[in-house]
């Protein structure tokens, strides 16, 4: 009787260590989740019913105002989500199909240097933002190496003032988003690609399959589960763009560039905000609209998604 309640207490013991241990591992992320997020979603909801600069003292409780004047009289918000989306509709088509192709390209056994090709697609997404901005904003300059090319070629006449313009100015952000992030996609298709099994690929060869077959027929619905996921990401990373537009556009040509995540930055954060003490409580409306909008878009995906597999 003895034995078996020594058995079963180190037994207990034995899973209490292992228990805390757990704890211990996870510790630090538990840790990061309630200082990084947990904390700021509160103090967010807290202060989106008060007219606040940063002092407390002079916190004024306004309730639901913050909410309403977003929706009855400041369409600016309104006006960045058009950006906003209009740079995921130009963006996508041009990232996704891309980083697919040279996803297939480097996959192929017998390409020399593939690992090395990897490398430099990847490359660019591991560079600063801030550094990226500076690298397209002179390309683009009206004096930069952009115009330089396209004049020597023929392609334009003079100069082109390309962040003059919001169409010019979106089309530089396009381009350097992209060059920025397909590259991680490149990688994901890639891993997916890995997962193909090759007979499937041989017996298509012997049937004479040809190569748009293969992809059509083969390769595209045995990855279509992992890029749901990617667009998925890509989506909710584009929607989200931000530092890239402040350092590139700032906004620019008076504040037709801005993204609604880059416009929270530039107008409510202090030390990016235009103005010395900016309504924080204002922000905190809007960051909240924006994070349900966000979430009800991730939601439709995923529906949509259920619905186009059924």
């Amino acid at each position: 009787m003895s034995i078996n309640k020594q058995s079963k207490g180190g037994i207990r013991s034995k899973q209490i260590q292992e228990e805390r241990a757990c704890y211990l591992m996870l510790a630090t992320q538990i840790i990061g989740f309630l200082a990084l997020s947990a904390y700021p979603i509160i103090w967010t909801f807290r202060w989106a019913f008060f007219n606040y600069n940063g002092v407390e003292s002079k916190a004024v409780y306004v309730g639901l105002e913050n909410f309403i004047r977003m929706f009855t009289t400041d369409f600016t918000y309104w006006k960045v989500w058009g950006n906003t989306l209009l740079l995921a509709l130009c963006k996508l088509p041009l990232e996704l199909p891309l980083a697919m192709i040279i996803a297939l390209l480097l996959s192929q056994k017998k390409l020399f240097g593939s690992n090395f090709f990897r490398t430099m697609y990847y490359l660019p997404n591991i560079i600063s933002v801030a550094v990226v901005g500076l690298i397209f904003s002179n390309m683009f300059s009206i004096w930069g190496y952009v115009n330089n090319v396209l004049m020597d070629i023929g392609i334009i006449a003079k100069e082109i003032n390309w962040f003059a313009t919001k169409a010019g100015a979106m089309a530089v952000i396009v381009i350097s988003s992209t060059w920025s992030s397909f590259g991680v996609n490149v990688m994901y298709f890639m891993a997916a690609l890995t997962n193909v099994p090759e007979e499937l690929y041989e017996c298509a060869r012997l049937d004479g399959a040809s190569q748009w077959t293969v992809f059509w027929k083969i390769t595209l619905p045995m990855i279509v589960s992992v890029f749901k996921i990617i667009l998925l990401m890509s989506i909710v990373g584009t929607l989200g763009t931000n530092e890239s537009i402040l350092a590139l556009t700032n906004g620019g040509p008076f504040g037709e560039t801005y993204t609604v995540m880059s416009y929270l930055t530039g107008k409510f954060v202090p030390g990016f905000a235009d103005v010395a003490s900016p309504n924080l409580g204002y922000g905190c409306a809007m960051s909240i609209i924006t994070t349900i909008l966000f979430a009800f878009i991730a939601v439709g995906y995923n529906w949509l998604n259920k619905k186009m597999q059924d």
